[in-house]
């Protein structure tokens, strides 16, 4: 019996994560709502979905007119002198000129005062490598909505495994309640005929021994409990100090709900792990045809508008103001990069190239996932009915042997056999319970209709 609690225990601490909603008992939908508002990994991907949106602005961004505006002030303390040849002392007329004149003379050139300010503008005519990359950056903004998806089915799914594990184990304190309970009845029987010297001290000492073990095994159940609650509130962002409260195991809903024949038809298109593949290689694809495009010509155009004012006051007779404007059309045309342009585009149509081998790969493993989740469906379908009638006979055979053992029929250790033959077949029937549970969720995941827990 120890055995199989210890087992029992194993089987219902998987290494998730999950939280829970602080008001009242919870159902498994409002345990989802609060994972989907609240877990640190959905977060994360919110926040990548609109880092994806605003690469996508930036790119964009680089397609629309880019407008500057400039503007100066300048006052000039030692103006700029040049040194030239005397070709002033050449220009006069002979008998003018100066034969001891120096070969070179200094002119001083500007004014005290200088001020421009100006607009200028820069627009993308033609640039296939820009073009293709607003294209990346949308693909991009979807494969991270796709990475959303993803995680919330993975959420999903772990959500409601630690959830049905919470009941199964507080299904399973309730049954050991009710063999405590007959152990207390054999205790009290046991205490009046032992006071009438009809049963001797060592059987009832059996008794609370075996009561004792009883309460052991009860005690580290509710310890499995607790452990399984908090790894709940993990996995659902909610605070550790909290309480967290669930919905008792409706047994029969749970049956109906595992034994109700999924009639979906499994598309491994409609998958969201392949249809994340098929983004990125939509992705490779632009990469590829990015890496082709930096050998085509790229076309700009720029306009530049300024005022520019000098003098030696923005007054008076020095004073100057005169406009610039100017419109160019510049060709850049790619000639020779030394072959790393086509190293680059051999490179990318080899990643794509091993996309497609990833997708054969990933198609024949989702494939064989669905495959082996519906068999272990089937499998633990046809371990609950064994044990939920294993369970009734030996409920059964401890009614009887307890209604013995009242009237004299049955000895002591019929009875303490029975109640542990009761207790087995309870575990059994919860491990199997439990093992069905899972097995359902994982066929739920396999076939993508995991989704269905939180609408439904």
């Amino acid at each position: 019996m120890n055995k199989s609690l210890y087992l029992l225990i194993l089987c219902l601490l998987p290494g998730l994560a999950a939280a829970q909603d602080e008001s009242g008992k919870m159902s498994l939908r409002q345990c989802l709502d609060y994972s989907f508002e609240n877990n640190a990994r959905l977060q994360k991907d919110r926040l990548a979905i609109e880092s994806a949106a605003q690469s996508k602005k930036e790119v964009v961004g680089g397609l629309l007119p880019q407008i500057g505006a400039s503007g100066s002030s300048t006052y000039n303390i030692q103006k700029t002198t040049f040194a030239m040849p005397n070709f002033v002392n050449k220009m006069m007329p002979e008998q003018m000129q100066d034969p001891n004149a120096p070969k070179y003379m200094t002119v001083t050139m500007g004014m005290d005062l200088s001020a421009n300010w100006g607009f200028s503008l820069t627009q993308q005519l033609l640039n296939f490598s820009l073009f293709n990359a607003v294209s990346i950056a949308k693909s991009a903004e979807e494969l991270s909505e796709m990475g959303l998806m993803a995680d919330e089915e993975d959420l999903t799914a772990q959500t409601a495994t630690l959830y049905y594990n919470a009941q199964v184990i507080e299904y399973s304190l309730s049954l050991f309640d009710e063999s405590l309970a007959v152990m207390d009845r054999m205790a009290k029987i046991m205490e009046a005929n032992r006071s009438n010297g009809l049963v001797r001290d060592v059987d009832a000492k059996r008794i609370e021994v075996t009561r004792m073990n009883m309460e052991t095994e009860r005690e580290s159940l509710v310890q499995a409990l607790d452990v399984q609650k908090n790894l709940l509130k993990l996995q659902m962002g909610f605070p550790m100090s909290g309480k967290i409260e669930i919905e008792p195991l409706d047994q029969e809903k749970v049956e109906s709900m595992i034994f109700m024949e999924s009639m979906r038809r499994f598309e491994v298109e409609e998958q969201t792990p392949y249809r994340m593949l098929k983004q990125q290689q939509s992705m490779l694809a632009l990469q590829k045809k990015a890496a082709k495009s930096e050998l085509m010509p790229v076309l700009l155009l720029n306009a530049n508008y300024s005022q520019n004012y000098m003098g030696d006051h923005f007054y008076g007779e020095t004073y100057h103001r005169f406009p610039v404007s100017m419109i160019s059309l510049n060709v850049k045309v790619p000639v020779f990069s030394g072959f790393s342009k086509n190293a680059k585009i051999r490179k990318a149509g080899l990643e794509l190239q091993k996309s497609y081998e990833d997708e054969r790969m990933l198609s024949e493993s989702l494939t064989m996932g669905y495959s082996n989740a519906r068999m272990q469906m089937d499998r633990n379908r046809s371990s609950i009915i064994s044990q939920k009638r294993n369970q009734k006979l030996a409920q059964e055979v401890l009614e009887v042997t307890e209604s013995n053992y009242k009237e004299g029929l049955s000895s002591l250790t019929d009875m303490l056999n029975a109640t542990s033959s009761l207790v087995q077949a309870q575990m059994n029937y919860v491990n199997a319970l439990n093992s069905c549970v899972k097995a359902w969720i994982d066929l739920k995941k396999a076939e993508g209709t995991i989704n269905e827990l939180k609408n439904n």
